[in-house]
This record gives C-alpha cells, sequence and structure tokens, in this order.
C-alpha cells in the first residue's frame, strides 16, 4: 500500500469540487456557503501560480478545502516550486491540481505538466493529492495523439483526472471507455458547467476548445435558457448515478467561474430530485458577483 493510500480519513483528497477563478468575488461566494466545500483555484495567465496559491489559503481559512491549480509554464524555477510548496504546507493546503497552463512562452524551464509532476511528488513537500485534466473533446491547441500520450504519462502518477467541461453525457462516458481500453484507470471527476450566463458560457467554450457537444448548448432549448440551469441541470441529473461504478467516475467537478451560490445550489436540488424529471424551482434571485476578467 503507498503512503498516499494510507492518508487519514481527513487527508484523503475531495471528491465533488467546484472551481473558482482567482478574483475577489470568489471569496465573497465562498464566504456565504457552508464549509467544508471542496474547491479549486484556477492559475491565470495574468496572475499566475502565486495568486492562486494566495486564494486557495484564504479559501482554507474560510473552513473549505481547496487545491490551487499549479501551471507549469508559469513555474520560475525549482526554487519557486519549493517557495510554492512551503506556502501550501504552511496553509495547510494539502491538494495540487497540475496543468501545463495557458502562458504563450514558460517563464522557466518546464514546458508543461510532466516536466513538474516528477518533482512534485518527490518533494519533502509533496501534495497529498494531484489531480491532472483531460480532454473529451480535444484541444485547440494540441493535437489528439500528443493529449492520448501525454494522459498515459501522467495518469500513474496522477490522483485523479477532470474532464474538460463537456454537455453531452454520453461524449464523456465514451471518452472514459477510451481511456481505460488504453489502461488509464485513474478515478474522473466529470466537468460540468455551473450556472452562468449563456453568452459567456459559449465565448468560454469556444476559447477552450470545447467541440461537438457545443452545437447542442447552441441548438438545445434548454439551453436558450441556460441561466434557469436546465443544461447544468441535465449533465448533474445524468452524472451523478454513474458515481462510484464500473466507469470509474468519482465526483463531479463544477466549472462555476465564480457563480458558487448558485451552482451549489443547482447541484443540491438536481441531485435531490434524481427520481424526478424535473428539478424543483431554484429559490431566490442569484446572490452572484459579476465575474471579473
Amino acid at each position: 500500500m503507498s503512503l498516499r493510500e494510507m492518508q487519514p480519513a481527513e487527508l484523503q483528497r475531495p471528491t465533488d469540487q467546484y472551481e473558482l477563478l482567482p478574483f475577489d468575488s470568489a471569496l465573497t461566494e465562498a464566504a456565504a456557503v457552508a464549509p467544508s466545500l471542496n474547491v479549486t483555484v484556477t492559475c491565470s495567465p495574468r496572475l499566475g501560480n502565486d495568486e492562486a496559491v494566495d486564494l486557495a489559503i484564504k479559501l482554507r481559512s474560510l473552513g473549505h478545502t481547496p487545491t490551487p491549480h499549479i501551471a507549469a509554464r508559469m513555474v520560475r524555477s525549482a526554487g519557486h516550486l519549493d517557495e510554492l510548496l512551503s506556502r501550501m504546507n504552511a496553509g495547510n493546503v494539502r491538494g495540487v491540481f497540475l496543468v501545463g497552463g495557458d502562458a504563450a512562452q514558460p517563464v522557466g524551464p518546464y514546458r508543461r505538466a510532466l516536466d513538474v509532476l516528477g518533482e512534485l511528488r518527490a518533494h519533502p513537500l509533496a501534495p497529498r493529492w494531484i489531480g491532472i485534466p483531460g480532454y473529451p473533446e480535444g484541444h485547440p491547441l494540441i493535437s489528439s495523439d500528443v493529449l492520448a500520450d501525454d494522459l498515459r504519462l501522467k495518469a500513474p502518477e496522477a490522483d485523479y483526472i477532470v474532464s474538460q467541461m463537456c454537455f453531452e453525457p454520453e461524449r464523456i462516458t465514451g471518452w472514459i471507455d477510451e481511456i481505460r481500453t488504453d489502461g488509464i484507470v485513474a478515478p474522473v471527476r466529470v466537468g460540468i458547467p455551473g450556472v452562468v450566463n449563456r453568452r459567456r458560457l459559449l465565448e468560454i467554450s469556444m476559447r477552450i476548445g470545447v467541440g461537438s457537444s457545443l452545437s447542442f448548448l447552441r441548438k438545445n432549448r434548454g439551453a436558450r435558457q441556460l441561466g434557469q440551469a436546465e443544461v447544468s441541470g441535465r449533465m448533474v441529473r445524468e452524472i451523478r448515478p454513474l458515481v462510484g461504478g464500473e466507469l470509474g467516475i468519482e465526483g463531479m467537478h463544477l466549472y462555476t467561474f465564480n457563480r458558487l451560490v448558485d451552482t451549489v445550489r443547482l447541484v443540491e436540488e438536481y441531485s435531490d430530485n434524481l427520481t424526478t424529471n424535473e428539478p424543483r424551482r431554484l429559490a431566490g434571485p442569484s446572490s452572484a458577483s459579476p465575474i471579473e476578467e
């Protein structure tokens, strides 16, 4: 049994989690929901890894369980990696979600997540859990062959995989079947959009390379009312029963775009009503702060 498998229960990695953007509205929203929520903090190309770690430490002080994204291309040096892990350890932040990053050029010696993964695992302050991304519909800048090879190399050292946001459950389950056939056994957390303005979601989806399921979002009647949560709720309703099953899905990853309060409410409402075709009406108006750029 590995050291990771022997962790005390309170240090076991979380399952369902909610992704936040590193803006002030994240703290406002996080303070308005009950702890302890499992949250992740993205690494902005403009603000970098340090800001993600800083916000994660603040979220921990609110009673949540945070996992900052660490972008390999924005780690300046081995010393910078030491500094990030030291600050996380001091702030009782136990996990990392490791990505390559969107920086056009690396600021240090690491060009991709795989370049950092080994150092993270071997570090004296190694994270208790490490997550990595997966791409059911590909990546706009990386070929499918490279993505597949990269995932095969990283997955044995990862504790879980988070799938990129997708709007079709069948697309996700098909992709999971493919990676299982490829010998990848790491648990998957399925990426699901939270409650967000439809136009904003369309913009983000095109930027991150969401593929054929984007046509579903454009054409589906429910998608035209995304603020009322039809599309997101449908995803929750169809994915939740698969958690713990033979596909190795261990939870959901909600892309909140800092509408955390509304997204938590959505998950609770749809999860509580899995035996019905329609959720209860969401109570109250949106409490979300505008997303900051």
